[in-house]
Parts: structure tokens; C-alpha cells; sequence
């Protein structure tokens, strides 16, 4: 719960398992950055490009939740990649903690509704009116809208990959709410 960033080691024999699906989910549920390391990967080599393809897929698959965490292949045992751990929780620290100018996130929201606007579950047409970065370690955005609603999944989850694309937000998680913009007569903002 006080970690900043996680690495959750998974044997690359077994491939990731329910127990490292339920550590994980509470390493994203505290928000911490997640960095997943497939240990014994000497017991894999001489499988080939498509063994490792293939794994990565599966572990994906079963962590579909961490699609944004690094998957490093190491050996404890040889110590082979073991150093790009270390390189990779620097990395994944410093995007957890990275702060995007009120500015630049606005003229980022503004390209990205302007090509896909949130979808409008009533009768009036949801609009992004502009957004802010509250909290870094990890990521929290808010937009404002011109409606009091929340995003669909889809919805939220293509911002999430936009804001990764666009600001580098790798291996950690980025936590969004929606609030309607206050204006004279209106109620209070409401959380999505």
C-alpha cells in the first residue's frame, strides 16, 4: 500500500497465474505503478521469437487490466536483464509523477474530441470543456463537461491510452473523474 511502484515478478515457467492476477489488481487498486518481470527466462531460451511472442500474449491476456505495465524477461539465476529492472522502476517513477501543463493537456483534449467525442448517453450532446491535472503518483484528471455524467469504459479507456501516447505515462495506472463545469444556477459538480 506505501509503494510507489510494484514489480510483480511472475515465473516464466509458469506464466502468470491467479494469485499474481489478485496481487496485481491490489497493486492497481492503490494505486501504485506496476512493472512485470517474467523470472527464469533462461529455462525458456532456444524456443524461439515465437515462444516469446506468444507468452507475452498469454501473460497480457491474463493481466489484460496492466496493459500498460513493462513485461521484462530476466534471469535471477544468471542475472541476465536483471539491470533493466532497476533502469525500468526509475523510468515508470518518474512518469508516475509527471505533471502536464494545464495548457497542453487542454489543446491535448481538444485534438482528441475534435477526431472522437465522448458518447452522449441522453439527449444532449456531452462536451469536454477542458480539463486539469490534480494529483501526480499516481496521474488524476479531471474534466469538466458541459453535462454532469460519466464516461463509458470505451470511452474512458481511449483517453487513458491517448494521455499514455501523449505524455508517457508507462506502467502506471491514471485515475480520471468528470465533473460538470459549475455555472451561474447550476448544481454542485458531480464525480464520476
Amino acid at each position: 500500500e506505501r509503494a510507489d511502484v510494484a514489480v510483480l515478478v511472475i515465473d516464466a515457467v509458469e506464466g502468470a497465474t491467479d494469485q499474481d492476477g489478485a496481487i496485481a489488481g491490489e497493486a492497481e487498486r492503490a494505486g501504485c505503478s506496476v512493472i512485470i518481470v517474467a523470472n527464469k527466462w533462461d529455462l525458456m531460451k532456444g524456443r524461439g521469437a515465437d515462444f516469446s511472442k506468444g507468452f507475452d500474449e498469454e501473460v497480457r491476456r491474463n493481466l489484460k487490466f496492466l496493459d500498460y505495465a513493462p513485461l521484462l524477461h530476466i534471469s535471477a539465476a544468471t542475472g541476465e536483464r536483471a539491470s533493466k529492472v532497476l533502469e525500468t522502476v526509475q523510468a515508470v517513477a518518474e512518469a508516475r509523477r509527471r505533471r502536464v501543463p494545464t495548457a497542453e493537456l487542454n489543446k491535448f483534449v481538444e485534438a482528441v474530441t475534435a477526431v472522437h467525442p465522448p458518447a452522449s448517453p441522453g439527449r444532449r450532446e456531452v462536451r469536454i470543456l477542458y480539463a486539469a491535472q490534480t494529483m501526480v503518483a499516481p496521474p488524476t484528471f479531471v474534466f469538466f463537461t458541459n453535462v454532469a455524467t460519466k464516461f463509458h469504459f470505451s470511452y474512458q479507456r481511449f483517453l487513458e491510452n491517448r494521455l499514455r501516447e501523449a505524455f508517457g505515462f508507462d506502467g502506471t495506472p491514471i485515475r480520471m473523474h468528470v465533473r460538470r463545469r459549475e455555472g451561474r444556477g447550476s448544481k454542485p459538480d458531480e464525480k464520476a
